[in-house]
Order: C-alpha cells, then sequence, then structure tokens
C-alpha cells in the first residue's frame, strides 16, 4: 500500500470561515453555533479574561466607530433566520451597532444593553432573511464607545435537515460521477493501471479510492524516521503557528499536487478546506492538508485513518477502500485554523448538512 517518497509542496490558504455547530432544529431548519473567535474582526482581538464564555474565547472590538466583527452563516435554502447573539456589556451606557447581512443593514443602531459586569453575558436576537449559501453577518459599532463583548451568534437556518448527516445519506449523493478530472489517477505507485476520476457535485467534488498513511510532519512516536520509510518533516499546509501539521492528532487529508490532470485549486480548494472522509459507515471530518504525487490519489493522515477503524500503520496500515473523499467548495468551506478538528466537525456538519439538500 506504501508510496514512494515525496515532497509537500505549497498551497494556498484562501479565506477564514467561522466555524458552525448543529445543536438541533426542525425538518426545516438548524441552529448553527457560529463563535465569535472564528469571525473576521476589524478593530478588535480575540481574548479569553472574563468568565462564562462559550468555545475559546469571545472578541473584544476597540472602543471606536466602525470596528465590527463579521461571521459567515451557511444556509442549504433561502429563507427566514433568527440570529441570537450573545454579548457582554460591563459598562453602564448602552453600546449601539448596525447588524448588517450580506451587505444591507437589517437592524440599525441594535442596542446592546448593560449586563452590569463583563463576566455577565445576555443575548439580542433578530430575524432576517439569508441566501442559499455563505451568507456575511456584520456587526458594526455606531459609537465610539465601540461594541460589546461578542461570544457567539446561534443563527437558525432554514433547510437544515433536521439531524446529523450520516453516511449512507452522503454516499447515496454520490453514486454517480461527473468527471472534472482530465483522465484518471492510480491509487498506488505499483499499480499499473489509473482507474480513479474526480468527480463534481454541487457544492463539492468527490472521488472514491483506498487509503494510504501520510505520516509527515511533526515527528512523533507513531510518525518518524523509524517507523516509516518515507517520513519527511513538514506538510504543505502549516498550523497558525507556522509549524508542519502532526499527522498523529490531526485528521487531515493528502491531495494530488497539481498536474495536466487536475489542479485542485481551480476549485477554490486549499488548507483547511473541509472534507468528509467515509469508510465502512463511517465518517470523519478533517481538513486538506498536505499535497502528494501527481500521479496517485488517496492518502489520509495516521489520525484520520485511526479514527476510521482503518490500521495506521505507515508501512502496513492503509486499506484498499473502498474509501469515499468529499471535498466541499465553494465559499465558506474553510476553517481559519487548520489545526482545529472541532472546527473542521462543526463546519463539516454544517455543509453535509447543505450537500444532501442541494444534491
Amino acid at each position: 500500500m506504501r508510496r514512494t517518497p515525496r515532497f509537500a509542496s505549497a498551497l494556498v490558504t484562501l479565506g477564514l470561515v467561522a466555524a458552525g455547530l448543529f445543536i438541533g432544529g426542525s425538518a426545516n431548519a438548524a441552529t448553527n453555533r457560529l463563535e465569535a473567535e472564528n469571525a473576521v474582526v476589524s478593530q478588535g482581538v480575540v481574548e479569553s479574561n472574563h468568565a462564562g464564555y462559550s468555545g475559546s474565547g469571545f472578541v473584544n472590538g476597540d472602543n471606536a466607530s466602525g470596528s465590527y466583527t463579521e461571521w459567515t452563516v451557511n444556509a442549504a435554502t433561502a429563507g427566514s433566520s433568527t440570529l441570537a447573539i450573545r454579548y457582554s456589556n460591563g459598562t453602564s451606557p448602552t453600546r449601539t451597532a448596525n447588524v448588517a447581512v450580506n451587505g444591507t443593514v437589517v437592524s440599525a443602531n441594535r442596542a446592546f444593553n448593560s449586563t452590569g459586569n463583563w463576566d455577565t453575558w445576555a443575548t439580542v436576537s433578530i430575524t432576517t432573511n439569508l441566501n442559499a449559501g455563505a451568507n456575511k453577518v456584520r456587526i458594526t459599532a455606531t459609537t465610539a464607545d465601540g461594541n460589546p463583548n461578542f461570544d457567539y451568534i446561534d443563527a437558525t437556518t432554514p433547510g437544515g435537515g433536521g439531524g446529523t448527516v450520516t453516511a449512507d445519506q452522503l454516499l447515496a449523493k454520490v453514486t454517480s460521477c461527473s468527471q472534472i478530472s482530465n483522465g484518471k489517477y492510480k491509487t498506488d505507485e505499483d499499480v499499473s493501471t489509473a482507474t480513479v476520476s474526480v468527480c463534481q457535485k454541487t457544492g463539492a467534488v468527490f472521488w472514491k479510492a483506498d487509503m494510504d498513511i501520510d505520516c509527515d510532519g511533526v515527528r512523533t512516536t507513531q510518525c518518524n524516521e523509524n517507523t516509516d520509510c518515507c517520513f519527511y518533516p513538514d506538510t504543505a499546509c502549516h498550523t497558525t503557528g507556522d509549524s508542519p501539521l502532526n499527522s498523529a492528532t490531526l485528521p487531515y487529508v493528502v491531495v494530488p499536487s497539481s498536474s495536466s490532470i487536475w489542479n485542485y485549486t481551480s476549485k477554490g480548494i486549499g488548507c483547511g478546506t473541509v472534507v468528509a472522509v467515509i469508510y465502512n459507515g463511517k465518517i470523519e471530518y478533517a481538513v486538506v492538508g498536505d499535497t502528494g504525487p501527481t500521479q496517485i490519489i488517496g492518502e489520509a493522515s495516521h489520525k484520520t485513518a485511526s479514527d476510521l477503524g482503518i490500521d495506521p500503520d505507515p508501512s502496513t496500515g492503509g486499506t484498499d477502500g473502498p474509501v469515499t473523499y468529499i471535498v466541499f467548495t465553494g465559499s465558506g468551506t474553510k476553517v481559519s485554523a487548520v489545526e482545529n478538528h472541532q472546527q473542521a466537525v462543526t463546519l463539516g456538519q454544517q455543509l453535509s448538512q447543505q450537500f444532501v439538500s442541494t444534491n
């Protein structure tokens, strides 16, 4: 199963996206939690020095008119949405802000009343309409006091599907192939025939292949020169701290380096793009984390294999499959921190719901 040695090549990170968490809903809506620390911030910082916040922190905007925090909300279909904005305002004056959706103000000078102190949180809710796909929700301070501290938005989005998507639901959407690759890929260096196509669906590309084990990046007990004949101490994608990825702890997928067969960047795929990897009835939400040979497809990290119940040994492990790789495409399909697996899981659940609804 093991391939010949390779070298990491550059991938381009093409944007930031707030991760969404599916936490319930009816057959026609889903509630998605969008943490402020994963949003785009202008004139402000992410902090964690007050109690009671969700996730890993909150946004403390500058005391300046025009400072803003912007989230990306993905909706499977167009329709009405309720945005529940959790905030803290430890000062006595009410702070006001414009709430805009896709560039249009939907709530002008919205009041964020005092919560008494910075450790106490409250919620302001508004109802608005969302487009199908990615929607930009921006909250912009309208006075020199700036915005309150923001913790998250709970966005009730239309067409959510009513629950967590199963492996069978995803596989039912990829039974036929509209080929976009110029030819096919081999599954391993030593096979004679190229059999794997890259196929296109609405909101994703996919392929069905084997899984070889990529153990490159950070040296660990599982991944090093002694355990892996082809170990390379780097990955094409790096963490937000500019370190190679850790194959033993991070689920990621390897995409073939760009070639005449297929150029992954043509679909906006890059570091942090979320991938649903399906094997034996299980789904692993991973990210694009490395690149491989131009002629071969079907490889993922030690952790991806382990989580799916596949032998992760880089020398003797892997599986002939079938393993299905669904790589989500379009805006709002990348995590803001490649190394944050929880972001990949929560965003992957949301994108899977959207994928099932639109195919």
